[in-house]
């Protein structure tokens, strides 16, 4: 039986969404002091549809590899500026590594294929949830997004 990839919505704020669809940030990170969403739920060939912080869903792109971190600290957050700064594109935020260092998890999303879209939707959501994994079962507010599913 052939599972199928989910769908996320992850919000994006800064320069940060541009630089994915223009293929220079090709990690996209997510840090968090617990553990939620996306750390344990995306996983290779997942869909993940952004948003402007505010604005409508832009783009999308396919992950390709997924890798996750717990247990951060001062040490590992150091290695990873250091292993991964130039793919996450951290400088082009002064206080990135400033804003996560109380981190405990992240996950690394490698990204694949990164997709504009002619024409960028909006996607209801008015929480501050940086990340959302969407069911199938809201194929109502944007069927386009699970159009194999729904023909």
């Amino acid at each position: 039986m052939k599972i199928k990839n989910s769908k996320h919505l992850a919000i994006f704020t800064g320069p940060f969404l541009d630089l994915v669809l223009e293929g220079k940030k090709t990690i996209e990170s997510r840090f968090s002091k617990v553990r939620c969403a996306p750390y344990g739920v995306v996983k290779e060939g997942d869909i993940v549809l952004m948003k402007k912080a505010g604005g409508l869903v832009i783009g999308e792109f396919t992950v390709s590899r997924v890798e996750t971190f717990n247990n951060l600290n001062e040490t590992s957050l150091r290695e990873m500026a250091e292993k991964y700064g130039k793919d996450l594109c951290a400088d082009a935020d002064k206080d990135f590594w400033g804003r996560i260092c109380d981190s405990r998890y992240a996950t690394f999303l490698y990204v694949s294929k990164p997709i504009r879209y002619d024409k960028p939707f909006p996607f209801p959501k008015r929480d501050k949830r940086g990340w959302v994994v969407i069911k199938q079962s809201s194929v109502g507010i944007q069927r386009s997004l699970f159009k194999e599913e729904c023909d």
